[in-house]
């Protein structure tokens, strides 16, 4: 029992050690020309996007799941999902990761 606990604690050790972030590509861009409103001034707050990077680098299944105004939404889920990943890798292969992606407006 000892000795099989102590190769589960070393498996996921080894696991830990080899584990890759996913890496953006291409960068991250909202301009105000992208949405159809002109009032940006109250135009404060966090968006939060959610979603899963599959194991090519690609988007999927983005949500929504803080904001601050509904009118953005359509516009920021397809900015989202015109961004392209290296993907994660765990002991050297390809993984899917769930990723949040906070934005910020000021």
């Amino acid at each position: 029992m000892r000795a099989l606990l102590c190769l589960l604690i070393m498996g996921s050790l080894v696991a830990k050690e080899k584990t890759q972030h996913p890496k953006q590509k291409n960068t991250f861009q909202l301009y105000y020309e992208d949405f159809n409103r002109y009032d940006t001034e109250e135009w404060k707050g966090e968006v939060i996007v959610s979603f899963v990077i599959d194991e090519m680098g690609k988007v999927i299944n983005p949500k929504i799941v803080d904001t601050f105004d509904i009118e953005l939404n359509d516009t920021i889920i397809d900015k989202v999902m015109a961004i392209k990943f290296k993907p994660a890798l765990q002991n050297g292969r390809p993984v899917r990761v769930r990723y949040k992606l906070p934005i910020l407006f000021k």
